[in-house]
């Protein structure tokens, strides 16, 4: 797809190349959190049959968290790397706070007034504002509940470009294979610096409000960098064949999936919890500290291996493949965000819940009696068109129109003289 037909929600740096599979992995992330929210509003995650595997669809939170270390780390790596034009800070932090910034406010506000989300009419309407909610136990869940995630995704968008310049510091006189290494062993170190981290959280204060913040999902993000890494690597390779495991996943794409698929059965049947507990005189929700670190990194493996095929020889056929490219799914990837801004709020209106999942019997459903004896299944159907419609108005009427100023158009500089023309490199570095 050429630059200039894609959407500017999805549309990559200047220079550097688009994924467009990775859309429909944005629709399926959005929809399994709403098919979380759902099973808990309706109590399905309470079914000893299938309870669990509902239950362990907020998966879909680790898949965005890979999704944006992937796509945002790539453009770093590859200046870095394969000499691709780089990313100035400014633009960086433009693109991201146009990316996110209005739709959420949009939402934030609209669902303030109506159905009338808590704390964001108050004194304290800067911390909903400002994506500071994550860091007290008396707003975490206040606003948009779901947006804990967002304000975790905006520290990431933070701290990368730093992470990306002091990368470039220390490399940037070391050979790509040697870069490769290095960068790995790095993140790996975070990621078991993070789940130290998350242990020691679960194990000593289990609902401290740094149980929701960048270093407790550190490593989810640090899976997606390791996939673009490897991914500029490959495209450092021009003309060379394949590595073995890369051709094994252009042939067989299913293989990365069924091996998600199994990571995400184990997750669902063979770690229990969350459990229902009294706390303070009130029942709340508890994972011990194995369960909660066990169901943290078979999730990092499930979101990896669902990517996997959407960026690694992409060149292949199967039905994976296709079934990303479908253009319908696609589409619902393009609204993601505003599917996950709007659900909450759409899903407590439809259901009227008397409490929360494990807590108590909740959802009524206006007391319509048909719907009450399926409620799972009807709050689903009667969601998923209502939040799409809000999330195609949110796209189309604020999201797209400010994301075209993405990336402002400059003209390009007159070429040098050429007596006096410089290598291509430094004429690429000029054009940036």
């Amino acid at each position: 797809m050429s630059e200039e037909a894609t959407d500017p929600v999805v549309a990559p740096p200047p220079g550097h190349p688009r994924f467009p599979l990775v859309d429909s992995l944005r629709a399926f992330a959005a929809l399994t959190v709403l098919l979380h929210h759902t099973g808990y509003d309706t109590s399905a995650v309470q079914n000893r049959h299938y309870g669990t595997l509902i239950e362990r669809t907020n998966v879909g939170v680790t898949l965005f968290f890979l999704i944006s270390g992937f796509l945002l780390y790539r453009p770093f790596v590859a200046a870095r790397m394969v000499g691709a034009p780089g990313t100035r800070l400014r633009d960086f932090a433009r693109r991201r706070l146009l990316r996110i910034v209005p739709a959420y406010w949009l939402a934030l506000t609209v669902l303030a007034i109506y159905p009338g989300e808590s704390g964001v009419f108050t004194n304290h309407w800067w911390i909903y504002y400002g994506f500071l909610q994550i860091y007290n136990d008396g707003t975490v869940l206040r606003g948009l509940g779901q947006a804990w995630s967002l304000c975790v995704e905006l520290t990431f968008y933070m701290v990368l470009p730093f992470y990306a310049a002091f990368m470039a510091r220390c490399v940037r006189r070391v050979s790509v294979r040697r870069q490769m290494w290095i960068e790995l062993g790095l993140l790996a170190l975070i990621s078991l610096g993070s789940w130290g981290f998350r242990l020691y959280l679960r194990t000593d204060q289990p609902f401290s409000p740094w149980a929701n913040t960048l270093p407790v999902f550190a490593d989810w993000f640090a899976f997606g960098m390791a996939l673009a890494i490897l991914s500029v690597v490959l495209q450092s390779r021009p003309g060379r064949p394949l590595p073995r495991t890369v051709r094994v996943i252009q042939r067989w794409p299913v293989l990365p999936w069924a091996a998600a698929v199994v990571m995400y059965l184990v997750a669902s049947e063979f770690v229990t919890g969350p459990h229902a507990i009294e706390l303070f005189g009130q029942k709340s929700l508890y994972w011990s500290p194995r369960e909660d670190l066990a169901i943290h990194i078979l999730f990092a493996l499930v979101g990896a291996g669902l990517l996997i095929p959407a960026i690694f020889g992409t060149q292949g056929g199967g039905i994976v493949r296709r079934i990303l490219a479908d253009g319908r799914l696609a589409w619902l990837g393009l609204i993601s965000y505003g599917i996950y801004l709007w659900q909450g709020s759409v899903l407590q209106v439809i259901c009227q819940p008397q409490g929360y999942g494990f807590i108590n019997d909740s959802c009524r459903l206006h007391n319509v009696s048909v719907l009450q004896h399926f409620p799972f299944l009807s709050l689903t159907v009667i969601a998923i068109p209502i939040v799409v419609v809000c999330a195609a108005v949110s796209y189309y009427a604020v999201e797209r129109p400010l994301l075209r100023l993405k990336y402002r158009r400059t003209p390009p500089a007159a070429p040098p003289p050429p007596a006096s023309r410089p290598p291509a490199r430094a004429v690429a570095t000029a054009e940036r």
